[in-house]
């Protein structure tokens, strides 16, 4: 028996329960495809790559990384052998700040005879995450590799291949904002537009190809209007509404939080999206929460955030996209954009644990003017990972996480969703079986308005 039958037979050739948490082990759910191939894929990826780039990783490390190498394809191996066998999960071992609580939720998970978790047949969300947590040991463990980030060229060439589309999208934003006079009724109209563009964004994700990168080409702006019909669920004129009455009202103290996604072309389309917001005084501070450890491939980090402006404003082919980089850059420097990475993020809980285990973070956010969560992970832990009946309200979903106003700008990459009309997944997985996977769809879903 190979491996990869052994954890076939393990599992069941059936759908998850609905308004249940999703579990690997339901065949028909896309957690078992992604534990079974696409995670192992992944971290092979990931060893192909550290293998590919040795001499250059020598040249900048030393000679003693090589070492490092050795050693951290031997563990990333480990760790495709456990999933692939289902073996217990065992603890982190590192000195990093976060494992007494992923050793913690690992006790939590354990039964009373001390049985530890198995990937199949536990909570998925925790599974996933520890599968990342675990890839992140094997660098964090070595000596000179302990803050490599083996995804980190892979998310530039994201960026820097999707330029046609950037330069685009640059065009018409600078040109708007060199305008002397814009009417409100443009803003109202092209408002809509901006987010729209930061939703799409979210298809460019490097975790569903194994860090190989999705160029962008088609304008930002055409693509709005051709990919509305793929539109599931947009309540995005609450959100404009909301915006707009805001202008009446005099608060200098008007933050926007973003909850970033991926890297690449997705965030240069969020750092539009925040600068037009600013620039038309919808708010005054725009905070941007990335990841604190290399996180699902793409996900972004601080070195992600500022090599990606730096990027636009200084290497671009494009003087426009040079202008808007430098605006961004006097955002970054004048303490009106900042960037921040809690370890909350990176941690295997849904957003409503997230006032009893960091409340902190969540007084944080209940500052926000409007909290924005990008991507299909964000989307997840903010309805619970639960398989919900696809008419179950958003605002159900969400549950008791309700720090100010939500706006959830997801492309659909899993079994999750909610918030759907009557009888309008079932007419679409008819035609599309494969609807909830991949990007092709999305959702723009509200929660406070």
């Amino acid at each position: 028996m190979t491996i990869e039958s052994k954890l076939f037979n393990l599992c069941i050739d059936e759908s998850p329960p609905r308004n249940e948490p999703l579990i690997a082990k339901y065949m028909r759910s896309f957690a078992f495809p992604v534990l079974s191939k696409l995670s192992p894929f992944n971290i092979s990826k990931t060893g192909s790559y550290l293998s590919a780039n040795k001499n250059v990783i020598l040249q900048k490390y030393g000679a003693e990384a090589e070492n490092d190498i050795t050693s951290i394809l031997k563990k990333l191996d480990t760790l495709i052998a456990d999933i692939l066998s289902n073996t217990p999960f065992r603890e982190l071992n590192s000195d990093n700040i976060d494992v007494k609580i992923w050793n913690k939720v690992l006790d939590d998970f354990s039964d009373e005879d001390g049985n530890r978790p198995t990937w199949v047949y536990t909570n998925w969300l925790y599974t996933e995450c520890y599968i990342h947590r675990r890839l992140f040991e094997a660098f964090e463990t070595s000596t000179l590799l302990k803050n490599y980030d083996p995804f980190f060229e892979q998310k530039m060439k994201a960026l820097t291949c999707c330029e046609d589309a950037t330069d685009i999208l640059g065009k018409f934003l600078v040109k708007y904002f060199n305008k002397k006079d814009v009417q409100l009724k443009d803003l109202r109209e092209d408002v809509p537009k901006i987010i729209k563009c930061s939703l799409w964004g979210n298809r460019c994700d490097l975790s569903q190809t194994g860090g190989d990168a999705i160029a962008q080409t088609e304008s930002p702006l055409d693509l709005v209007d051709s990919l509305q019909p793929l539109m599931l669920a947009d309540e995005s004129s609450k959100v404009v509404d909301f915006l707009f009455a805001s202008l009446n009202e005099p608060n200098d103290n008007k933050i926007l939080d973003i909850i970033l996604d991926n890297a690449g072309y997705e965030l240069f389309t969020d750092l539009c999206l925040a600068d037009y917001l600013m620039t038309y005084k919808f708010v005054n501070t725009v905070r941007f929460h990335g990841k604190a450890i290399p996180w699902f491939v793409s996900d972004v980090t601080i070195q992600d955030f500022t090599a990606t402006i730096n990027c636009v404003a200084h290497t671009s082919r494009s003087e426009t996209l040079k202008e808007l980089g430098k605006r961004w850059e006097a955002y970054f420097k004048s303490g009106q954009w900042i960037f921040e990475s809690e370890q909350f993020w990176t941690l295997p809980f849904n957003f409503d644990k997230m006032r009893s285990l960091d409340n902190d973070l969540y007084s944080k956010l209940s500052q926000s003017f409007l909290i924005i969560f990008k991507g299909d992970l964000n989307y997840r832990k903010l309805v619970g990972d639960i398989f919900w009946e696809p008419t179950v309200p958003f605002t159900q979903a969400v549950g008791s996480f309700k720090p100010s106003k939500l706006l959830a700008l997801r492309t659909l990459k899993s079994d999750i969703t909610c918030g759907l009309a009557e009888g309008l997944a079932e007419n679409i997985s008819k035609n599309d079986p494969d609807w909830l996977k991949f990007g092709k769809y999305a959702v723009i879903h509200v929660d406070g308005f």
